[in-house]
């Protein structure tokens, strides 16, 4: 079984990798083990055989919003919170400045492994910088990655990813996130996120994933957050620029794949905000 939480990031990964035509992660099997393989198996048994293309679906959104916007503003950066195993600096041009956070323990086996790629031919040469934290449901750490991240920023453009953070964290320190990203980013700039709505909640595949995360991932009385669309509709300095569905995305990203019965699909909807 995972070995706690941090295990999820590898699960998703290889669900992203079993559909790399819709994901559009080329580089997602590079994280692949045996054991992440029949975790990841054991994820779709136990809440639902959909999770891996809805997982694809929402990369390929990312992939997809980031590109577009690093097209429409060359001098961007990309900043990952909550980054676990993606591969999304080797996916955009070389030239963009990226960040990733997550946790110690994360960044730690993220940087071995990821220097071993390049060394072996797996991976081009990039430039990240990495800043590790330890619960980004704690109001004094978001305040620290603020002053870190302004101060990295220098004030360039930025595009920043938010993919299944939310799952974690409390309604208080999301609304705390955004009040403190929009003094750090400027207007046109990009906050891109998912979550689940209120209404997913009454979905027996979401009290299965409930059971998941509470016995797998050892997160007693574990609850995801969810969040309405009016919380991405009211947030301060900010207007709601896109608003997915899983549905609509399978119909874009893959049209030979049908998503068909609402109570086999967990639908976290994806956000994108721009600073105004």
């Amino acid at each position: 079984m995972p070995r706690g939480i941090h295990d999820s990031a590898l699960i998703v990964n290889a669900f992203r990798a079993r559909k790399a035509d819709i994901s559009g992660d080329r580089f997602a099997d590079l994280w692949l083990s045996q054991d992440t393989q029949v975790w990841a198996s054991q994820y779709t048994q136990q809440v639902g055989l959909t999770e891996v293309l809805v997982h694809a679906l929402r990369h390929r959104f990312f992939l997809e919003s980031v590109r577009a916007f690093l097209k429409k503003t060359p001098d961007g950066v990309f900043i990952n919170i909550g980054a676990g195993f993606t591969n999304y600096p080797y996916l955009i041009p070389q030239e963009v400045s990226c960040c990733e956070i997550d946790t110690p323990v994360n960044l730690i086996f993220k940087k071995e492994t990821l220097a071993r790629l390049v060394r072996q031919g797996y991976l081009p040469e990039r430039t990240i910088e990495f800043i590790p934290v330890n619960d980004l449901n704690k109001i004094p750490t978001l305040e620290t990655l603020m002053k870190t991240l302004k101060k990295w920023l220098n004030g360039q453009p930025s595009f920043v990813l938010c993919e299944g953070l939310f799952f974690y964290l409390k309604i208080e320190a999301i609304s705390f996130l955004y009040q403190q990203l929009s003094s750090v980013q400027q207007k046109g700039d990009i906050v891109a996120s998912n979550s689940f709505r209120p209404e997913e909640t009454k979905k027996i595949m979401f009290q299965k994933l409930i059971k998941y995360c509470r016995t797998e991932y050892k997160k007693k009385n574990f609850i995801p957050t969810n969040l309405p669309t009016k919380f991405y509709e009211q947030q301060p300095l900010y207007s709601l620029l896109s608003h997915e569905n899983y549905y609509r995305l399978s119909e874009k990203f893959a049209p030979g794949e049908k998503l068909e019965n609402p109570e086999s699909v967990l639908e976290e909807d994806v956000y994108l905000l721009e600073r105004c």
